[in-house]
């Protein structure tokens, strides 16, 4: 019996030994799955943001003239353009689509653009003051000599034909002056050159280039003065500024901030060196001639002021316009949104 026993465990042991081996011989090998890397997608950079920066044929681009030359504001993320016109209509519609983020204006413009497009502008710096003359080969000395006369303008609908016909109702010259109106500025200074307009409201640098090209043509009334006496000294002659487009200068603060940092330099430098700057503004077609804008700088009222610090001066200014023909700054005077704050 004990040999029985024995030889049954003997058995059970070798049935347990053979079923493990069987076991491990079956069990298959665990693979540990390999990951795989996916290679990385290159970056697109992004497509750089169009800005087109425009102004007029006069001072208004000779102000930023080292910034045309230099093509200032250029990178990576802005791809900047600089536009001249030869008149303000040329820009207005471009300013509505929003084609054009930053344009200089005539001021009473900026109001109508204010309120034509529901505040979609806004202004940011005053850039030319004061630059408005008659001129001519006429003999007249003051405003009252105009009366019954013939008087060339340009830009009807401008900042300087709603200050003429201010001027003419505070000297009772209301219907007794006939308005010849031309298309532009360098228009009507061809007209007075070849003397078939006698008398015409020119601003600089156009009343240089009259002077130099006929020398009978004479700086016949400042109306700088005309319009100091005509306000008791209350309001100066604002003839330019810049505007911005309201949902561009939110979306792109540095930006603007740069580009006023660099137009108040430019500024200064065009005043400070009207003869290097007289060189570039012929170099980049803004005016023909050197010799005649170099002359012209002095007289053009070129200035930087920033508008939210200037605002009662400017608030002033339109509230004389608006009193004299509420469409000079489009119905409205302007409300606090108008002005761009950093």
């Amino acid at each position: 019996m004990k040999k029985i026993s024995l030889l049954l465990v003997i058995v059970l042991i070798l049935s347990v030994l053979v079923g493990c081996t069987q076991t491990e011989e079956k069990a298959p090998e665990e693979n540990t799955p390999t990951e795989t890397v996916q290679p990385e997608e290159p970056t697109q950079p992004n497509e750089p943001i169009n800005v087109t920066i425009a102004g007029l044929n006069g001072p208004t681009s000779i102000g930023m003239i080292k910034m045309i030359d230099e093509k200032a504001l250029n990178s990576d993320e802005y791809k900047v353009e600089y536009i001249a016109e030869s008149a303000p209509d040329a820009l207005t519609g471009k300013i509505i689509s929003g084609e054009i983020q930053i344009s200089s204006v005539p001021i009473n413009l900026a109001s109508v653009l204010y309120n034509k497009t529901g505040g979609a502008v806004q202004i940011m710096a005053l850039n030319t003051v004061g630059n408005i003359f008659i001129v001519g080969t006429d003999e007249v000395s003051s405003m009252k000599d105009l009366e019954g006369k013939t008087l060339g303008m340009s830009a009807k609908g401008s900042t300087p034909d709603f200050i003429m016909n201010y001027l003419l109702k505070q000297n009772e010259l209301d219907g007794k002056v006939e308005l010849d109106y031309s298309l532009d500025h360098p228009t009507l200074a061809q007209s007075v050159i070849a003397t078939d307009t006698k008398i015409a409201l020119l601003p600089q640098p156009f009343v240089t280039q009259v002077m130099m090209k006929n020398a009978d043509v004479n700086m016949l009334i400042d109306l700088n003065k005309e319009w100091e006496d005509a306000t008791n000294g209350e309001s100066e002659i604002y003839t330019g500024c810049i505007i911005v487009n309201k949902e561009f200068a939110a979306n792109n603060k540095e930006f603007v901030a740069e580009f006023l940092k660099q137009y108040e330099t430019s500024v200064n430098w065009v005043n400070e060196n009207p003869s290097d700057a007289s060189v570039l503004v012929e170099k980049n077609e803004i005016m023909p001639s050197a010799a005649l804008v170099e002359k012209a700088i002095p007289y053009c009222g070129i200035t930087y002021k920033f508008a939210n610090d200037a605002k009662e001066s400017i608030n002033s200014f339109y509230k004389i316009l608006f009193d004299s023909n509420p469409a000079s700054v489009g119905g409205n005077l302007p409300d606090e949104g108008f002005y761009y704050s950093e």
